[in-house]
């Protein structure tokens, strides 16, 4: 039995496995069941088009399988709203975002990020590495495999929160891109109890008879005599509790890269598509190339952008959006240095900046259009990263926005209006036209002027074809940001506490129109913590009638931006009056407000 074990666990070739398969025939009388519990299962596992969504979502499981054995170690505590939430209290991580963790290499994040490894391994081809996830999670009992790991749109998770897992589909996508994938667990036992012993199985796909059967199937190894997968009694030390998961010979497309490589790698896919994951994981090279033996922590793009020395500009809002809301963060990379123009490629596609997740997962992205078009900030279609996050945004919205496989978004309405909260959002923070002017400035320094001669002329013909295209077609139209010339808005202010400061600087009045959101900059010398704080920061809109606040930026060098939106019945020449408010503890509130008033063709 010790036998089939070790060949089991060493197994990383197609070779392999079949010599497994042949030792299992020995030692068992061996059947085969269709995963799901039904033959026609290929049109559900073949649903995925990305091998790499697939992927993800096996780390996203393993994630998952550590989470819910913390929860039963930690008496499972009911009133756990989300991951990030179960995270923040387990394991100390402020706010159970990657981004509070300054330091990976400390030894409570290594610890974390061990709990979950993937690893690559030599196949017999260079080009389809076998890949293993192996966590030390919950783990899975022989007879539960059919209604957790090897279901289809099965899922245990629909009541706990603190779980991202919730569709049921899981890595069975994963499933397509390999000819076989062993798993091996074994279940956690509680304090006192003998172990479990390690179940496994083997997943291959069976084209059945050409003759009969309109497709195959996939199906997976099981002992006849029980039904379930096999069994096999072996020590703690040689297989701890928890799951592998490994995928042999997977053809993961242009991912297949050594894993050190900045793109096409292993190392991107993990932080590009888990761009904000809510724990850490590790990665592991064991392939004969010259990153063996290597391994790298994965903690996200969102936190990577927010350390990486080529980070210019960082800033961040909270807003509502449906019944629920969103997290914008974008960051602008510098242009100085070597292959500046390129950065951008190490964290997503060039031509979609926009990435939009959902418990850190990524969910789809939006075009760079959004940046060179609607927004008017051409030279910054290379250096700007956006990050919406939508952990806070309300079921019924998620549902109509991201797809079962998480690899696209719905094209619909929900999504328009998202992409219009971007943009706007995009549209009232001064600093990206300043930073888009700076490096329209340089490129044109550097231009001779033949060159200049050409691209005006280039330039010339795209107007004229674009003035003849909007003569029928109707596109999404933001009105560019006004420079901020004015020195308030560009003077840092000190931190008092208690605050003694809080200036709103939008023009008095400020023109608006009916059904559209508007901003309002304001100064102040609180501590931006007041801002993130419902009980210590208020947004009025008097008459209630009028419109209502959406959100408001992180606060930078003591200046933010508040955002609004006017309801859609309110007539030319209404009036309102907002004002903003904040109440340091025990001190007096400091307060100011503007009017407001609807117009035809409002002025910033």
């Amino acid at each position: 039995m010790d036998s089939v074990f070790d060949r089991l666990l060493k197994a990383t070739k197609v070779r392999d496995i079949t010599h497994c398969l042949e030792e299992l025939a020995r030692q068992y009388e061996v059947a085969w069941a269709p995963v799901g519990g039904r033959d026609n299962n290929m049109a559900t596992i073949n649903l995925g088009s990305d091998p790499a969504a697939g992927l993800i979502e096996r780390v996203t499981n393993a994630v998952d399988a550590v989470l819910e054995r913390t929860w039963a170690e930690h008496g499972q505590h009911s009133a756990l709203s989300s991951p990030r939430d179960a995270v923040e209290r387990w394991f100390g991580i402020e706010d159970g975002k990657m981004a509070s963790v300054q330091e990976l290499r400390n030894v409570r994040v290594r610890d974390l990020s061990g709990r979950v490894v993937v690893s690559l391994h030599d196949s017999e081809r260079p080009d389809r590495p076998t890949l293993g996830v192996r966590d030390s999670g919950i783990g899975i009992e022989a007879q539960q495999f059919v209604s957790s790991i090897l279901s289809l749109n099965e899922s245990r998770k629909l009541r706990k929160f603190f779980l991202a897992g919730a569709f049921g589909q899981g890595g069975s996508t994963a499933l397509s891109y390999s000819p076989y994938t062993l798993i091996m667990s074994r279940a956690a036992s509680k304090p006192g109890f003998s172990p479990y012993p390690v179940a496994c199985t083997i997943v291959r796909f069976d084209p059945g008879d050409y003759n009969v059967d309109k497709h195959g199937r996939y199906e997976y190894a099981v002992d006849q005599d029980s039904g379930q997968p096999f069994t096999l009694h072996v020590g703690l030390d040689a297989f701890p509790p928890g799951t592998l998961v490994r995928h042999i010979a997977m053809d993961l497309g242009k991912y297949s890269n050594i894993l050190t490589a900045p793109t096409g790698s292993l190392w991107y896919l993990s932080h590009h598509y888990l761009f904000d994951p809510v724990l850490p994981f590790r990665i592991e090279e064991h392939r004969e190339n010259k990153s063996r033996g290597q391994n790298r922590t994965v903690a996200g793009n969102h936190r990577r952008l927010s350390y990486f020395e080529h980070t210019e500009y960082e800033r961040s809002a909270v807003l509502h959006f449906r019944e629920g809301r969103v997290t914008i963060t974008w960051w602008v990379l510098a242009a100085e240095g070597e292959q500046a123009r390129n950065r951008i490629t190490n964290f997503c596609m060039a031509s979609k900046p926009i990435i939009i997740t959902y418990n850190g997962q990524k969910q789809g992205a939006l075009p760079s259009t959004i940046v060179k078009n609607d927004l008017k900030l051409p030279y910054l279609e290379r250096y700007l990263i956006v990050h919406v996050d939508c952990d806070h945004l309300d079921s019924e919205s998620r549902r109509q926005l991201f797809p079962t496989t998480r690899e696209s978004l719905r094209d619909n309405r929900l999504l328009d209006d998202l992409r219009r909260l971007v943009a706007e959002t995009l549209e009232a923070d001064p600093e990206l036209e300043r930073l888009d002017q700076e490096r329209k400035q340089k490129y044109t320094r550097r231009v001779d002027s033949e060159a200049a001669g050409n691209i005006r002329r280039r330039l010339a013909n795209r107007v004229k074809a674009t003035i003849f295209a909007g003569r029928n077609e109707e596109t999404l139209r933001i009105t560019p940001p006004k420079s901020a010339s004015d020195s308030k808005m560009s003077t840092p202010i000190a931190v008092q506490e208690p605050p003694t400061l809080l200036e709103m600087t939008s023009l008095n009045p400020k023109h608006v129109r009916a059904g559209q959101s508007f901003t309002l900059r304001f100064r102040a010398d609180a501590d931006p913590s007041y801002f993130t704080d419902p009980e210590s920061f208020i947004a009025r809109v008097d008459p209630p009638s009028f419109g209502q606040y959406t959100g408001t930026t992180s606060v930078r060098n003591g200046h933010g931006i508040a955002y609004f939106r006017v309801d859609g019945e309110q007539a030319l020449g209404a009036m309102a009056e907002v004002g903003l408010e904040v109440r340091p503890h025990g001190s007096k509130a400091v307060t100011d407000s503007i009017r407001v008033q609807v117009v035809d063709e409002p002025r910033d």
